[in-house]
């Protein structure tokens, strides 16, 4: 009946819709299975392997190996010192390899010392005279002009300083006594550059900067030089041929090489360099009118630049051009993507920034025991000129 053949099952096959023939289920044999399933798996663990490989690259990345910026060798600075330094080092693998010309190099030898020798004796005798006959009149001119104005701002009430100079003693300034001065003498006291106390640390900022140009130099230089630079143990080993023509590479340097440079050349240069800059901040706190302080800052810059000055008139063209193409180890071989290579040179403006400020406000004594009683009293008694 119909109800049983409703309640009968279906037959499993199924009918294709073209000629009612049946079709057969859709299965596959046991090996091809394990076949599509292996490479389901392979494919994950490729695809799993090439998100670690990802993640790895991306933890490189993180950790500075972003970017790298590889350095070839770079040649010396050219001044006088890097000049006799790349003479120096020519003419002895020459005379070590042998020359046609042995008494020209002895002599370029001879010359590279007696001209390194001569520029360091200058900076000295410059340092000496700029001592001498520049800063202490300075320092002793100053020295009177507040003197004076302590002895009558603070009357009665003055002790003196180790240089034998009064000084007020606090909670005892009379302020209508500046009046009592002359027009000339508040206009002299008001421009000693201590009442000036940020002026005075900028113009010394600057000059610091100025002598932190060579000192990194210096630094960076003694570091291609005698840290970065393998030590060798003969002359024949220093230098290897380069791309270039008449380019050489410094592959070593022996252990005397490496003495005589850091002993006649780093260090005379950093102590000539320090002792510029301590004198050159004294000098320019002894100097009386404010105008005077930022023009013999901008003197001061010569004594910096006086080893490029004798390298540019003094040299000839073909030792330059030697110079050019003796090429050292950089400072690093490899700069990668990191803070401290982004940021590391700014160093040095900090410490010009921390040098002027504790010279001006704690190391300098021109003016010992500076009561800071000038700057108030000039901008309530002397008027202001216009801004602009």
């Amino acid at each position: 009946s119909f109800a049983q053949f409703w309640r009968a099952p279906f037959p499993c096959t199924q009918f294709s819709l073209h000629g009612g023939q049946p079709l057969q289920p859709n299965t596959m044999s046991g090996r091809d299975a394990h076949s599509d399933t292996a490479m389901v798996t392979s494919t994950k663990t490729e695809s799993d392997s090439e998100g670690e490989e990802d993640m790895e690259q991306g933890e490189d990345s993180g950790s500075g190996g972003e970017d790298p910026l590889h350095e070839e060798h770079e040649p010396l600075e050219e001044s006088i010192f890097g000049w006799a330094v790349s003479m120096v080092v020519r003419d002895v693998v020459w005379l070590h390899e042998g020359t046609a010309v042995p008494m020209h190099r002895r002599a370029r030898i001879v010359n590279s010392i007696l001209l390194i020798a001569c520029t360091i004796t200058l900076q000295f005798f410059l340092l000496v005279a700029v001592s001498r006959l520049l800063t202490a009149p300075a320092c002793l001119s100053i020295r009177r002009t507040y003197g004076k104005y302590e002895e009558l701002m603070y009357p009665n009430h003055t002790k003196l300083t180790v240089n034998g100079f009064p000084r007020g003693i606090p909670g005892y300034r009379v302020d209508e006594n500046f009046l009592k001065m002359s027009r000339d003498e508040q206009e002299q006291v008001c421009e000693v550059p201590l009442s000036h106390p940020w002026y005075l640390a900028s113009i010394l900022f600057i000059w610091t900067l100025t002598c932190l140009v060579e000192c990194r130099t210096i630094f960076e230089t003694a570091v291609r030089l005698l840290w970065r630079t393998p030590t060798v143990a003969t002359e024949a080993e220093v230098i290897r041929p380069g791309e270039g023509d008449h380019e050489v590479q410094v592959a070593g340097l022996t252990r005397f090489m490496k003495a005589v440079i850091g002993i006649f050349i780093v260090l005379p240069r950093m102590a000539t360099l320090l002792a510029l800059n301590y004198l050159g901040c004294r000098w320019l706190t002894a100097t009386l009118g404010l105008g005077d302080v930022l023009l013999n800052g901008l003197a001061l810059e010569f004594l910096v630049l006086l080893k490029e000055l004798l390298y540019n008139v003094c040299i000839s063209h073909r030792n330059r051009v030697a110079t050019q193409r003796l090429l050292v180890k950089p400072f690093r071989d490899v700069n990668r993507a990191s803070f401290c290579t982004f940021f590391d040179a700014q160093v040095w403006g900090l410490i010009s920034i921390i040098w002027a400020l504790l010279y001006v406000f704690h190391i300098q004594m021109v003016l010992p025991e500076y009561r800071w009683d000038l700057r108030d009293l000039c901008h309530k008694y002397l008027p202001a000129g216009p801004l602009f």
